[in-house]
């Protein structure tokens, strides 16, 4: 069997998202957090990713487009994980459940500063690593 592309992987990553549209991808209370993150486009210096999830400025779900630029991180990867993570500490502080479609189940994880090492590695395996065969 021939190994995925790029373009088949983000393919397979859009179908199962749009498929699970209404399943938090994150959050403890699905009416107040969660949501879905679909990388659009990655180049070297920049990226577009969106979020189908909660808004506690409008307390409903919003579809949003966020542009990420490289700036003095050392590579657009963990630039792009980075701002994912700011998206989920403005809903969640402590503790939120994860659906890993990589590893094909749940997983709780800590969005505190404190563990922001552990957040950042599990998020780059997670949007980055090569898929498995």
């Amino acid at each position: 069997m021939p190994a995925e592309t790029d373009a088949e992987r983000r393919n397979r990553i859009i179908a199962a998202n749009l498929a699970s549209m209404n399943t938090p991808t994150f959050g403890t209370d699905p009416r107040k957090s969660g949501g879905i993150f679909n990388l659009r486009r990655i180049s070297d210096d920049d990226a577009e990713f969106t979020f189908y999830g909660w808004s506690k400025d409008i307390n409903r779900r919003t579809y949003q487009k966020i542009e990420v630029r490289k700036g003095n991180n050392s590579d657009i990867r963990i630039a792009v994980v980075r701002r994912i993570i700011e998206v989920i500490r403005d809903l969640e502080k402590e503790d939120f459940n994860w659906s890993s479609d990589r590893l094909g189940r749940v997983v709780v994880l800590s969005a505190r500063l404190s563990d922001n090492a552990g957040l950042e590695d599990f998020m780059m395996q997670e949007f980055f690593a090569a898929p498995r065969h």
